[in-house]
């Protein structure tokens, strides 16, 4: 199959790596995929920094937020003239969307060239600015997603709280597909030696627990650390690592120098994805502290796939991976006695540990891979080909 994918990002961290993971899996089943964006076709190896400075980015920081936000409508002007020159070369048999704010460029071509398409949601992005951002015409970003939503003749989304979501819009139930976030077992597996890295960290015989993550205010670090703080961890012979940076980073290394926990709560800063796998290795325990209500947090497929202990919120986006008692300890959202129980839990007893590793890494295997991902995603795209007969 000829797969024509456009997105609209920078292509860096997590929405690149799930760019480039689908695309080459695509490509591995023996599809041709030709990439429409304004970064160019590779994604996944591109830094955060890299993605800073872009000139798309650049222009970005440049232009008042509030004809910024009109600029994203009138980048469907340039999205269309992308896309119509890559289907008259590439002559594909269906469009596939990664969605993104006031995005209907390539819905608009499909329409044009009476081609099936394909819509990718991974965030309600007008509740989201809502949410974290400042959003200056929200009624038009409401509008937009739903005119946007209903015109998609097939929506993939991450989650079943996105699917509800997408279903508030209006969209019937049998043109949505759940499907979460992916990962790459081969890569991300349990055999790789964590010795030389623990050694090096001088955490030797020490029960590691990590967060891997950009540092943002509503992931509840600093509620974590207290946590930590209260259960005592040099008596427990235990250390926490946060690996990544993010707007808090440095605010949390501050809190956590002020509390003195240095030597026991580690901030080791941004390490580049193709290094993570080694880190991963060394942790015993795998904690995210909070999860967005809509989102299918890439981390903890790859905590699944190296078997690590995971303790997780109880909530329905993260039961969509995640089964309490069999394939991690999930904890009451927001509740830090909650959250506390079962990280004692888990510290405690390492055949727990083990357990629950090994469960999730079965289940990823057999439910959470980017080739599994993209294999339904190609059964899809034949469903809606013969609906459009082409």
């Amino acid at each position: 199959m000829r797969i024509l994918y456009h997105h609209r990002t920078l292509g860096d961290g997590a929405e690149g790596i799930h760019i480039q993971s689908i695309v080459n899996n695509l490509k591995e089943l023996g599809h041709a995929v030709k990439v429409v964006s304004l970064v160019g076709e590779q994604t996944q190896f591109r830094s955060a920094q890299e993605a800073k400075e872009s000139r798309w980015d650049k222009i970005k920081n440049w232009i008042p937020k509030p004809v910024y936000e009109l600029a994203e409508v009138a980048y469907n002007l340039k999205g269309l003239r992308m896309l119509e020159k890559a289907i008259d070369e590439f002559k594909p048999e269906i469009i596939y969307d990664r969605y993104a704010h006031f995005s209907f460029s390539a819905l608009w071509a499909a329409k044009r060239n009476k081609l099936p398409l394909i819509l990718e949601v991974n965030s309600p992005y007008s509740i989201q600015k809502r949410q974290w951002e400042k959003l200056y015409f929200p009624w038009l970003s409401e509008m937009g997603e739903r005119k946007i939503f209903n015109a998609a003749p097939h929506i993939i989304v991450v989650s079943t709280p996105l699917k509800k979501i997408v279903m508030n819009y209006g969209v019937p139930a049998e043109r949505i597909t759940v499907l979460p976030n992916g990962t790459d077992p081969e890569r991300f597996n349990p055999n790789i030696d964590d010795a030389p890295l623990r050694e090096k960290l001088g955490l030797q015989g020490r029960v590691v627990m990590g967060f891997v993550g950009i540092l943002r205010r509503w992931h509840n670090i600093d509620k974590l650390i207290n946590i930590l703080e209260e259960i005592d961890l040099p008596k427990r012979n235990a250390t926490m690592l946060f690996l990544g940076d993010g707007p808090s980073y440095h605010e949390l290394v501050a809190y956590n120098k002020e509390k003195g926990s240095e030597e026991w709560i580690r901030f080791l800063g941004r390490i580049p994805h193709n290094e993570i796998q080694n880190y991963i290795a060394m942790m015993d325990i795998a904690i995210s502290p909070h999860a967005t209500p809509y989102s299918s947090p890439m981390k903890i497929l790859e905590y699944m796939a190296m078997e690590k202990a995971i303790l997780a919120p109880d909530m329905e986006n993260i039961r969509d991976l995640l089964k309490d008692g069999e394939t991690a300890l999930l904890f009451k959202p927001d509740d830090a006695e909650s959250l506390k129980e079962k990280l004692l839990q888990l510290i405690k007893d390492a055949k727990l540990r083990e357990t629950l590793g090994k469960n999730a890494r079965r289940k990823v295997i057999e439910n959470f891979t980017w080739k599994g991902n993209a294999l339904k995603t190609i059964k899809i795209a034949q469903r809606l080909k013969e609906q459009f007969g082409t």
